[in-house]
Parts: structure tokens; sequence; C-alpha cells
């Protein structure tokens, strides 16, 4: 069996506990901004309709998109200081945890460069052909693949409980193609209007309803990375 160095545990240890207050403050950073930006939202914002971008639309709503904006890059940063924090503990753990760990990067800059973008510009994709789409599809890629790539690989080599993983991973990826077929067949009916619920159609079949969802999710994925990278070291 292989000895660890006790200092090394010690400073990985550290490392650990700090990630977790990086995370629960991208947590309560994202939240708030979610709460004011919706707050100023012309005629009141439908979570289950509206897609969560517009909250962040300078067009849509110009009162309120800079909290989300700047809400949304500042919780990409805090995360990328939460994910540094455990990649340590995770490399240690996992042998083959540098690549998705790379992809949450790639996710949480293209996030980061999103919040950027709605903040500083009034409409990118006007200037450059579906720019804001990109921006936002390769932060949930990369994000969907770096946390589920991390998550099968905790259940592949049973370093946690099976069913905590399932619970997790198995709606995240059923969301994540649902939601992808939703976006690639809704493109011409249009997302930003509150008269779907008037028409009647359900809110599982609106992009946004599967969005938020996803939103959450990933959210939730990230934060069970800690809580086992915390009990295998605790073991």
């Amino acid at each position: 069996m292989t000895s660890i160095n006790p200092t090394s545990e010690s400073i990985r240890d550290h490392h650990c506990k700090r990630a977790l207050w990086w995370y629960v403050a991208s947590l309560l950073v994202i939240c708030f901004s979610f709460f004011m930006a919706a707050k100023y939202y012309p005629g009141g914002f439908d979570w289950f309709y509206t897609v969560a971008s517009a909250l962040a639309s300078q067009k849509h709503n110009p009162t309120g998109s800079a909290w989300f904006a700047g809400g949304l890059s500042l919780s990409m940063l805090l995360l990328w200081l939460y994910v540094s924090s455990i990649k340590t503990s995770l490399s240690a753990l996992l042998p083959s945890a540098d690549f998705a760990i790379t992809a949450i990067r790639f996710g949480l800059v293209c996030g980061f460069l999103l919040g950027a973008e709605r903040l500083l510009i009034y409409d990118l994709s006007y200037r450059i052909d579906k720019a804001h789409e990109g921006l936002a599809l390769f932060t949930l890629l990369g994000l969907y693949v770096g946390v589920i790539g991390l998550l099968l690989q905790f259940m592949h080599c049973k370093k946690s409980s099976i069913f905590p993983v399932l619970l997790i991973l198995s709606p995240l990826a059923a969301i994540g193609i649902g939601a992808l077929l939703l976006y690639l067949e809704q493109r011409d009916v249009g997302w930003v209007d509150t008269n779907w619920r008037e028409k009647g159609i359900p809110f599982w079949l609106s992009f946004a309803f599967w969005q938020w969802l996803a939103i959450g999710l990933l959210w939730t994925g990230l934060g069970l990375l800690y809580v086992f990278s915390r009990k295998k070291q605790e073991q």
C-alpha cells in the first residue's frame, strides 16, 4: 500500500475545505443574480417558458440584464477556483480525470465570456451570426462532458455509491439530449414567448423548462464532485 505524505495530504485537505467556500459562493451569486434579473424582467419572468439567456439580454430585460450577466461571469470565476481546489484530489482518486477537468474549465471560460458578452454587447449575434448561441452551446457542452465524465469514472472505479451517481447522471444525460433536440426543433418557433402558456402548450415541450433543469443539475453535479472527493479522503 502506497504511503501518503502527511504534508501533501494536509495541503490537499486545506484545498478541499477552501473549495466548499468557492462552490457555495458561486451558488449564492448565481441564485441572487437570477432573482434580481427576474425581479426587473418586464411583465414578470415565466420560468417555464422563457430561456435563461433572456434574463441577461439587454433587449428583453434592459433594467435587470446586468444582474444576471455580471452574476454569471462572477459565478463562473468562482467555479474555476472551486475546480482548481479539488483538482488534486480528483486526479489522485481517478485515473483519467484531467480530460474531464479540462472540459469543465473550457465550459467555465465560455460561460464567463457569455456573461461578459451579455453585459458589454447589446446583441453579439447581430454582429457575428450565431455567436451568442455558439458560446451558450460550448458552455453547456464543456460542463456536461466534464461533469458526466467524472461521475462515470467515480461509478466505474467504485469509489462512490452507484446510486447517488445515477441519481444525478441519468437525468443530467437525459435532459441534455432532450434539451438539444428541443433546441434544434424550436429554433423557428421562438422561445421568449409567454403566449405558450395561454395557448395551452405543455411546459415539458418548452426548451426553457429543460434548460433550467439542466442548469440546476449541472450545479448539483459539480457539488457532488466535492462530496465524493472529501468522502474518499476521509476513508
